[in-house]
């Protein structure tokens, strides 16, 4: 009886086999705790060797431009903006603003812009020529007193007539009326004679530009305004024989090179800007050029007047004397 009483009572107080093979849940395995980190402890009288606090180091961090990468904010390299160049500059300028808002209008208007853009065009160089080159015309001859001869005044002098807003006008009239078929010239040569090689698209636009469109617009500039000035047909061909010549052999100097840096370097949208303001003082050139070859047309038929004058007072003169030696 003693034995069974004593398994009884092991059997009670020892573990179940159930018990031992029962997995060990989360619950019973012992925790770990955290230790809590040590801080450190620094004497507020000495500065030296104090490290500053995470909220600090963020408070006087500098501030990252938008443009960075967050990448690269995050990693913590040191990155530096992209410095724009100067196209961008002047795109982010009032003449980049000034561009796309003509682009805008010659996208909606194109005539109506290329026709105003001329008329301004024309306005500024013949304002400039005005000012710079004032008109000067000879001054009138007179006829001596003592022997009846036709002598010029002051051995070739001459007067300047001033601001003349005729002048201007029919400059205006003249840039007016070749606005648009100057447009449709450049779109034409800009879309057409494009080759593989840039260069030979460059040279062969240079060449037709010169060979086509300089003459003909030049004798057209200087044959409207003769005949708006009321010359006759004689007058106009002896003012474009003497001024085209001259025109054409300086247009050679500027206008091959415009041409090829345009075509270059300027966008499309911005290449009537361009011309536009070359042509402002090749305008004025073309426009002392007119009056230069005017007042020499207006100098030999003063002249040859002059001489018709003298020719007539010598023989009424000549006559005058048969008769009264007769008498």
């Amino acid at each position: 009886m003693s034995l069974l009483r004593n398994g009884l009572s092991r059997a009670s107080t020892s573990p179940s086999t159930s018990t031992l093979r029962r997995p060990i849940t989360p619950s019973s395995q012992p925790q770990l705790l955290r230790q809590p980190r040590p801080q450190r402890r620094h004497n507020s009288d000495s500065s030296a060797g104090k490290t500053p606090e995470r909220n600090e180091l963020h408070a006087h961090s500098p501030k990252l431009p938008d443009n960075i990468p967050a990448s690269a904010a995050a990693t913590g390299a040191i990155v530096t903006p992209a410095r724009r160049g100067f196209r961008e500059v002047i795109k982010a300028g009032p003449v980049g603003k000034f561009g796309r808002w003509y682009a805008r209008a010659q996208e909606r208007k194109p005539y109506t812009t290329q026709f105003w853009s001329s008329i301004v065009i024309y306005l500024c160089g013949d304002l400039s020529a005005q000012m710079l080159f004032p008109t000067e015309v000879p001054a009138p001859a007179r006829l001596d007193s003592e022997d009846g001869n036709v002598v010029a005044r002051g051995d070739g002098e001459t007067v300047s007539a001033g601001y003349d807003p005729l002048r201007t006008l029919r400059h205006l009239c003249v840039g007016g009326l070749s606005s648009i078929p100057s447009y449709k010239w450049f779109l034409f040569l800009g879309n057409h004679f494009n080759y593989p090689s840039k260069i030979l698209s460059i040279l062969t636009k240079v060449v037709v530009q010169q060979t086509c469109f300089t003459p003909v617009f030049n004798t057209y500039f200087f044959s409207m305004h003769s005949l708006l000035a009321g010359a006759t047909l004689e007058e106009t061909y002896e003012r474009v024989k003497k001024a085209l010549p001259v025109s054409i052999q300086n247009s050679v100097k500027l206008w091959p090179a415009v041409t090829a840096f345009m075509f270059l370097y300027v966008p499309p949208q911005f290449r009537n800007i361009f011309s536009g303001g070359i042509a402002v003082g090749w305008q004025t050139y073309l426009s002392w050029l007119n009056q230069k070859a005017a007042k020499e047309v207006a100098a030999a038929e003063a002249l040859a007047a002059a001489e018709g004058m003298s020719g007539a007072l010598h023989a009424v003169s000549g006559g005058n004397m048969i008769s009264a030696g007769t008498a």
